[in-house]
């Protein structure tokens, strides 16, 4: 269980900086507000990332 606790704190940062590099290349590209790449890397990564710890930091524990 640690071990995909471990990946999804990595796989959530990855997608981070990826969704932000989206983001920012298709705004600055088209000239258009896009929102779907923001949501991802403002709502869904940091949550997905405090899953990871949390359940990293559990596991852990009762190992």
């Amino acid at each position: 269980m640690l071990k995909k606790y471990l990946w999804l704190m990595g796989i959530s940062a990855g997608a981070f900086v990826v969704s932000v590099l989206a983001h920012n290349l298709i705004s600055g590209w088209f000239g258009i507000e896009e929102p779907v790449f923001f949501v991802i890397a403002v709502f869904i990564c940091p949550a997905a990332f405090l899953v990871g710890a949390v359940g990293s930091i559990i596991a852990l524990i009762k190992r």
